[in-house]
């Protein structure tokens, strides 16, 4: 097999088969396919919001892998990358679809609770996620462990699904006979907060998504308190196997 990035022979870990990266690629094509079916294009929504976030500097955090639609194409377009889930099964397709990338050497997966990050205060230049917040259970605890890793100066980016979009969403799923969640944006309240407390915030929506970019203070001041007392809920996505 050859690499999408070139005609260098593409190498892997150990643990991946030819057959299971392919067999892996053609499931995301499919999947993709139902989603243009319905108009969406998840390509699309991931260079809309890539065109909004960048440039984001020093080593990035994504919180969500899912099966990596957005790590790869930005792990393209930065110097470092470590992305982030809870879920070991999404994690391992998104593995497999950078290495048919050729970009699984510019990734670093963790598996984490994104509610308690495994990472000291200011470690990262950036902090993205795309198309996860409305899986979470707690997304207020995500957000306030997303401001604390992010370094004085740096950039969080945070896309979901706009309105258009999840109707999208719940049709496709509608026409699979499954539910798709769908809870309200909490985008006005997410820009007052991180607005008092030292961050400068726009938000854009475009290709079914909804896009805040907010640039921290550079100078050093505490991370927006938590919205809730820290308790034992875990980062989850609901009926996750799909985005």
């Amino acid at each position: 097999m050859k690499s999408r990035d070139g005609d260098r022979q593409r190498i892997w870990p150990v643990e991946f088969t030819a057959e299971e990266i392919e067999a892996n690629h053609a499931a995301l094509l499919a999947r993709n396919a139902v989603h243009q079916g319905f108009g969406f294009d998840p390509d699309a929504s991931v260079q809309f919001v890539l065109d909004k976030a960048l440039p984001l500097e020093g080593c990035v955090l994504d919180i969500g892998t899912g099966k990596g639609r957005f790590a790869i194409q930005l792990a393209r377009r930065v110097a470092q990358l470590v992305t982030v889930d809870i879920n070991a099964d999404e994690q391992r397709c998104a593995k497999l679809e950078a290495i048919y990338n050729g970009v699984h050497d510019r990734i670093r997966f963790v598996l984490a609770d994104a509610q308690r990050l495994p990472w000291p205060d200011a470690s990262f230049g950036a902090v993205t996620s795309w198309n996860a917040f409305h899986h979470l259970s707690d997304p207020e605890r995500v957000m306030d462990e997303m401001c604390r890793v992010l370094k004085p100066g740096g950039k969080l980016v945070l896309a979901d699904f706009s309105e258009s979009g999840f109707a999208l969403m719940d049709a496709i799923h509608k026409a699979e006979g499954r539910t798709h969640p769908h809870p309200p944006s909490r985008f006005s309240d997410f820009r007052k907060r991180l607005s008092t407390n030292g961050f400068s915030v726009e938000i854009a929506e475009g290709q079914h998504e909804e896009v805040l970019i907010a640039r921290r203070s550079p100078l050093p001041n505490s991370h927006p308190p938590s919205a809730r007392k820290q308790g034992e809920v875990r980062l989850g996505r609901q009926n996750a196997a799909e985005p």
